[in-house]
């Protein structure tokens, strides 16, 4: 079983854009990419809360072994390519000056909250975040002074950071973190293209780039969230976000969205999503205490009724049914109420805000993963349809205790109906549900 996913597989970016082997969706999503999903996270929020904050960019590549982060390595390195969004500006990096790791944390820190004002306190909370992220996983550090190609003149304005992050024994993973002025204008661009550093970044209509934003920022705040309670690996859960094209009216129609859930690439994720994350090969090996023999071909058929992987695990349960009990694996999706769900929301708002010790932190990541997406999926009225691997009482985040098992075997899913679009996540059993 794996640790982790790509960056890729993560973002549902696999096939949008090409890629050279090696890049960064091929990489797993490991730690050096969580620096990098709380810069986006936190420039997005600087962007909304203080008009005249700078913005937060940052680039990641990956070196030969003990690579050290010198002028020359960086001019080839492809970190300063692209110093703003989309490479409006790019840099010439002319000086490096090593510094200790929790050193340039703090710069890039103080360089965030010195500059447009003071912060809010959301930024402030992801800032001082970033910077215990830094300062824990960092190897190396220098504070890199760039020029501007153009003129050749040394940019007095900018913060440039270099951290040299080594996940495994073979290669080294350069992250460069910038705080620069921020652009003008929108940003055209899929912002999964931006993250990965895409070559040939895809330009997006408004409304397909709000919805892009919206769930990478969802992708971002979760995978913040994982870490505050501590969950096992990374890429816990996974975010999917579309247009359904049901038709006007009809995204309560029972028979009508079956009919559309059918037709979706999720109905048939379900074995990947859940079934090959459960198991794991070898119970007692790598997958330690929570590893489960994996059932061979006949096993599967015989739990999921002949059908693998079944035809009732991928059932969207009918409202009229009567609730039932503990939902198990393979069972069917369970209709929600959408006041059950708000409910269960905010309720997961405490259990998060009690077990993470992030100083309120983890409320805002979780408005950010659920509140934000619910909004926009069923407007102020919240006018949306819910299916949900949900037991009986609405509960599938939370232990019988009413506590967020950060170690939970099974993978559950969410299924969201709105008027024009819907929401499918998939939060990750062992990976940290």
């Amino acid at each position: 079983m794996r640790d982790a996913y790509s960056v890729g597989e993560f973002l549902g970016h696999d096939d949008h854009c090409a890629q050279a082997p090696g890049g960064l969706l091929d990489r797993e999503w490991d730690e050096d990419v969580d620096v990098a999903a709380r810069a986006h996270l936190l420039d997005r929020w600087l962007r909304e809360d203080a008009p005249g904050a700078p913005a937060v960019v940052t680039e990641l590549r990956t070196g030969g072994q003990g690579a050290e982060p010198t002028p020359d390595a960086l001019a080839g390195s492809g970190l300063f390519q692209g110093t703003g969004p989309q490479g409006r500006m790019r840099r010439e990096p002319r000086a490096c000056r090593p510094v200790p790791v929790a050193e340039a944390a703090s710069v890039v820190e103080q360089a965030l909250l010195d500059r447009g004002g003071a912060p809010s306190r959301r930024a402030a909370l992801l800032a001082a975040d970033l910077r215990e992220t830094i300062t824990r996983g960092g190897r190396q550090a220098a504070l890199v002074t760039v020029a501007d190609p153009a003129t050749g003149a040394v940019v007095e304005d900018e913060t440039h950071v270099v951290l040299s992050w080594q996940p495994g024994f073979l290669a080294t993973t350069f992250i460069r973190i910038g705080v620069v002025p921020r652009p003008e204008g929108g940003e055209p661009f899929d912002p999964a293209c931006t993250f990965a550093g895409c070559s040939d970044p895809v330009r997006l209509a408004p409304g397909e780039h709000g919805r892009a934003e919206d769930g990478l920022r969802a992708v971002c705040a979760g995978t913040v969230l994982a870490a505050l309670l501590e969950c096992e690996g990374r890429a816990a859960f996974s975010v999917g976000w579309r247009p359904h094209g049901i038709g006007p009216g009809r995204h309560r129609d029972l028979s009508a969205v079956r009919a559309w859930w059918e037709t979706t690439a999720w109905h048939g994720q379900y074995e990947d999503d859940c079934i090959d994350i459960y198991y794991d090969y070898g119970a007692g090996g790598w997958g330690g205490r929570h590893a489960h023999l994996a059932p061979d071909p006949q096993d599967l058929d015989e739990h999921f009724d002949g059908d693998r992987p079944g035809a009732r695990c991928l059932v969207l349960g009918d409202p009229a049914d009567p609730a039932a009990g503990d939902w198990g694996l393979g069972d069917e999706m369970r209709p929600l109420d959408t006041a059950a769900l708000l409910a269960e929301v905010e309720e997961l708002r405490r259990v998060c805000r009690e077990q993470s010790g992030g100083g309120g932190l983890a409320g805002i990541l979780l408005d950010e993963l659920l509140t934000r997406p619910l909004e926009r999926i069923g407007g102020p009225e919240r006018r949306m349809a819910v299916w949900a691997d949900a037991d009986g009482d609405g509960s599938f985040w939370r232990t019988a205790e009413g506590a967020v098992d950060p170690y939970d075997d099974d993978a559950r899913r969410l299924l969201v109906v709105g008027p024009s679009e819907a929401l499918y996540i998939v939060f990750r059993g062992e990976m940290g549900a």
